[in-house]
């Protein structure tokens, strides 16, 4: 009896955490289409590829993010998110929006966010 109270509190967990993460595929989504999508630039491609949620976090625990995905989480929240995602227009506006101006943000070195793209580099850092 003690192992199915254990099973099931762990798969009412994990249905908890799926939901709770929602909102994040289409930011990525939204950003690989911006920025991965037919970018000529094989180098970046296969970098952003590989760093896949690293372009804006660090490590395997989403709530850590780098200082790119710092200016991202500026404009881009998830509860902002869930109030329009049902309008697919509106919800694609306000992503590529909040992508805009986390692009215009500017790093630690004094460069913003969209020219290290634009270079060929990874927003907040190699991942």
């Amino acid at each position: 009896m003690k192992k199915v109270c254990v099973c099931f509190v762990l798969c009412l967990f994990g249905i908890v955490s799926l939901q709770s993460a929602s909102a994040l595929p289409p930011f990525s989504k939204e950003w690989k289409g911006k920025y991965v999508e037919g970018n000529g630039n094989a180098k970046f491609v296969e970098a952003a590829t590989t760093a896949n949620c690293n372009v804006c976090h660090v490590g395997t625990d989403r709530k850590m993010r780098n200082a790119y995905g710092m200016a991202v989480s500026k404009y881009l929240t998830k509860a902002k998110f869930q109030e329009i995602k049902d309008d697919v227009d509106v919800s694609k506006k306000y992503i590529l929006e909040g992508l805009d101006k986390a692009a215009a943000e500017k790093n630690g070195s004094g460069k913003t966010y969209g020219e290290l793209i634009k270079a060929g580099q990874m927003p907040g850092g190699e991942g």
